[in-house]
């Protein structure tokens, strides 16, 4: 029996997100997605039982209030409970809980061959040693290094894409409907510090392979940095 997975949702208020932030130190220039906030903050909130992957949904012509889609293995009363027991009162005035935090359960299988849209904001870097670098650049030194032709940044993106799903889905469809390089907060070794990544929103259609594979990927995430904003598969029906 595979273990449960809920779909919570959060409307977090913008300015009480950023003095939350405040107080918790953070240099918002170099946290330019808020990724290391919302972390701080859904930890400061939820404690162990935070979500991740998440996606901080927003507008940028500020015409909708953001909201937050993530995945827990904890429903949204469960959280709310630990919320309302635990939280800091600056944490809890990001959101309410009057209501409870907004939950749903997800589909307990996943019948193989089943396509399905999705929607995923991701990383794409991989990692040696204690180097982290953009996939696509990786690739370009490659090339040069063996005097190749460069495939497209979209070609790079969608190979590692298809990696990250493994034996769980197969990649249909793909395209890079977004992408820009975007400074990032991150703590190593007891200090923070920002660094330049690459922030690519990939949209497309897939078939499940392996529906028990699925519903891990989905609990997992994709790629790196997945408890600071990265990495969740946002699903709709196939076109």
């Amino acid at each position: 029996m595979t273990a449960p997975l809920y779909m919570i949702e959060l409307r977090p208020d913008p300015a009480a997100l950023i003095r939350f932030a405040q107080d918790q130190g953070l240099n918002t220039h170099q946290d330019e997605d808020l990724g290391y906030a919302t972390h701080a903050w859904l930890k400061a909130l939820c404690g162990e039982l935070a979500p991740k992957p998440f996606r901080l949904l927003q507008d940028g012509r500020n015409l909708r209030p953001p909201r937050l889609l993530g995945f827990s293995a904890h429903d949204g009363t469960r959280l709310t409970e630990h919320a309302r027991a635990f939280a800091s009162p600056l944490a809890a005035q990001v959101c309410s809980l009057a209501d409870g935090i907004a939950f749903k359960p997800m589909p307990e299988s996943w019948p193989n061959g089943r396509k399905l849209g999705f929607e995923v904001m991701a990383c794409p870097i991989s990692r040696l040693g204690r180097n982290e670098d953009d996939v696509y650049r990786r690739h370009l030194r490659d090339c040069d290094a063996r005097a190749q032709s460069p495939d497209s940044r979209e070609m790079v993106y969608r190979r590692w894409l298809t990696r990250q799903f493994g034996s769980a889905a197969t990649l249909d469809d793909f395209s890079l409907d977004g992408f820009r390089y975007l400074r990032l907060l991150r703590k190593a070794r007891g200090t923070r510090s920002g660094f330049l990544a690459p922030q690519a929103l990939f949209r497309g259609t897939l078939s499940v392979r392996d529906g028990v594979g699925f519903g891990a990927l989905l609990a997992r995430g994709i790629g790196r940095h997945r408890a600071f904003g990265f990495g969740m598969l946002l699903l709709r029906p196939a076109p």
